[in-house]
């Protein structure tokens, strides 16, 4: 049973969640709780005035004399002002803690109330003792669900036309974590709470070694060999390479060993440093640290080949992309190529079921849809990736499926014995642009010049 310690403040990196303060009548009222899109999905109507506002804030400050009373204002440092508010209620027999929570669309898609409900989870579990925490959501909000998902919660199902909120009836899908679960090792970014693109990257790589990811197997080598296998198709003697987003340098060295001019330009600290520490005095790379969305360095029309295989799994916003993109476009000469990498969305469903048994029930994905949650990487279809290319007016050349079903089947490749494993590849190299088989690959390859 838990023992309750009522509405204690709660400190995170950028947010501190405190109790409600009859002063915070009048950012509560413009921050969040007048606008309607906010208040769409819950069960109270969006406040017509601030005196509404002041009149639920008297009673929410008297309940804190009770020590089961769980209100939390979600304060923003940088600005001092709540934007948004979080209430945890006790239900049922077994004494569950149900969390609500809103918060001001100024402050939407920033990792904001992933954040506040993971500080939460860990309070009432460590602090608390609460031994499952539980919370749902109309099916038509989705955006509510994946902070859900992204706190550690497993879903459990839809019940239909089971609750009401300002809608009218509608269903709910409910969500859970268990103390047990809360325990358990989690995936390696749970927990973490982007505060932008950057921030995120820099976080990914600190945590995950990206040195020897298309090394360590034969199934991992098959997306390096497949992509090598097509930018060898454009390269003439002499040719000037640009590698966006070069990781640890896999196809850097590999390029420049074999004597073609390569620069390289790569975000994550941790990405540089294994870089560097590959390099040796023969190894004459250009090596930057830098941000795909600036390529001022570089002169326009400079490049023969421009590999963009990192900057589209990490970008969120599609302006982001377009400009990655146009950048890109303006240092590659006039006849030459640029490759994109992307994470395939479809394929990866498959592998993380592989992985965790109950990824097709609770995992990070619209179950209707399919369309996986951009967290911590970005994911696309090859539609996607056609009609983001189109608006970029690059002349798509190739399309690949560049590691097709190495990663599902990767005990059986790194199996292999040499022989059958050059027959694989062979294989691969066999189906990877057939259409039918584009969407069925972890990573894509499209090649393409700039319409300039």
């Amino acid at each position: 049973m838990p023992t309750h310690k009522g509405t204690q403040t709660i400190e995170t990196s950028r947010l501190i969640l405190r109790q409600a303060r009859r002063d915070d009548a009048e950012p509560m009222f413009r921050n969040w709780a007048s606008d309607p899109k906010v208040t769409k999905y819950l069960t109270w109507p969006p406040n017509e005035n601030v005196e509404v506002t002041q009149n639920l804030l008297e009673r929410w400050t008297t309940e804190y004399e009770k020590d089961d009373y769980y209100h939390w204002m979600i304060v923003l440092k940088e600005i001092g002002e709540p934007i948004g508010s979080l209430l945890v209620t006790t239900v049922g027999r077994a004494q569950s803690a149900h969390i609500g929570y809103c918060i001001g669309q100024k402050w939407w898609h920033k990792g904001i109330m992933h954040e506040a409900v993971q500080a939460v989870i860990k309070y009432l579990f460590e602090e608390v003792g609460y031994h499952r925490v539980e919370a749902m959501h109309d099916p038509n909000n989705p955006n509510s669900g994946r902070v859900m998902r992204k706190c550690g919660m497993k879903y459990e199902g839809t019940t239909h036309a089971s609750d009401r909120n300002n809608q009218g009836i509608c269903d709910a899908d409910h969500y859970a974590i268990l103390r047990s679960d809360w325990d358990k090792p989690k995936h390696f970014m749970e927990g973490y709470a982007a505060e932008s693109d950057t921030a995120l990257v820099q976080e990914i790589y600190r945590r995950k070694s990206e040195s020897d990811r298309l090394n360590k197997s034969q199934a991992a080598r098959v997306e390096f060999f497949t992509t090598v296998r097509y930018i060898e198709k454009y390269l003439a003697p002499g040719a000037k390479i640009l590698d966006v987003g070069a990781g640890a340098g896999e196809y850097s060295f590999y390029f420049a060993r074999k004597g073609y001019s390569v620069s390289a330009l790569e975000l994550a600290d941790a990405n540089i440093a294994a870089f560097r520490a590959k390099m040796t005095d023969d190894d004459s790379i250009d090596l930057v640290q830098g941000n795909a969305l600036d390529l001022s360095r570089y002169n326009s029309n400079s490049f023969d080949v421009v590999l963009l295989f990192g900057p589209l799994y990490h970008l969120h916003d599609e302006a982001d992309k377009l400009r990655c993109i146009e950048e890109a476009k303006r240092v590659c000469k006039k006849d030459g190529k640029i490759f994109f990498a992307f994470i395939s969305n479809d394929m990866v469903i498959l592998t993380m079921q592989q992985l965790h048994s109950d990824y097709l029930i609770s995992g990070d994905y619209n179950k209707e849809t399919f369309r996986l949650d951009d967290f911590p990487f970005v994911f696309h279809t090859p539609e996607h990736c056609r009609k983001l290319l189109g608006k970029a007016s690059i002349q798509i050349i190739h399309e690949v499926a560049s590691d097709g079903a190495s990663e599902l089947l990767q005990d059986l490749v790194n199996g292999l014995d040499e022989a059958s494993y050059q027959q694989y590849l062979r294989y691969h190299f066999y189906i990877c642009e057939k259409p039918e088989f584009l969407g069925m690959s972890n990573h894509l390859l499209f090649v393409g010049s700039p319409e300039k």
